[in-house]
């Protein structure tokens, strides 16, 4: 979000909202980091659950995520956290398809945000791979972790300043 990288924009109140996006899990870095210090203090092996063992972890990837989320339910967090209605912002209605073809073009002219801003698009596309909650929920529950709220995420990051948003071009 502190990157313009999910279509917002919260010092300028701009969002991008992408038709075909779909739901996809995100994760703060201090859930990250609680993740990889809770993997990393697994047992090496487990007889009575293989699953909550290092060793199965070994050749596996770990699913860790704050929560499952839309582009919906991110701008009407972020618009709690910022006391403002859609009204209040310069709302852009654009598809993934064409952010993917913006970003193509930029990386094309060697502009390597645009690799970036593809990862993204991809990723927020419906049905692209970015919506993997079943597997970060069983992660999640090995690991000890809690699903985060996102209404509090929003309102820290919000409180904290945004950092100035990568704008992609196309």
């Amino acid at each position: 979000m502190q990157r313009g990288l999910f279509g917002f924009n919260t010092t300028q109140k701009t969002a991008t909202l992408y038709s075909d996006s779909g739901p996809f899990n995100s994760s703060t870095l201090p859930q990250t980091a609680r993740a990889i210090a809770s993997l990393l203090s697994l047992p090496l092996t487990n007889p009575s659950n293989p699953r909550s063992s290092l060793s199965h972890y070994a050749n596996n990837f770990a699913y860790i995520s704050s929560f499952l989320v839309t582009q919906d339910s991110l701008f009407a967090a972020i618009q709690r956290a910022t006391g403002t209605e859609e009204g209040d912002w310069t709302v852009k209605r654009s598809t993934i398809a064409e952010w993917m073809e913006g970003c193509l073009e930029g990386m094309k002219k060697g502009d390597m945000r645009a690799g970036a801003g593809m990862t993204y698009a991809y990723y927020m596309g419906e049905g692209k791979g970015g919506d993997y909650e079943e597997k970060a929920r069983e992660d999640r529950e090995i690991l000890g972790l809690r699903e985060e709220s996102l209404d509090e995420v929003v309102g820290r990051a919000v409180r904290a300043g945004e950092a100035p948003a990568v704008v992609f071009k196309k």
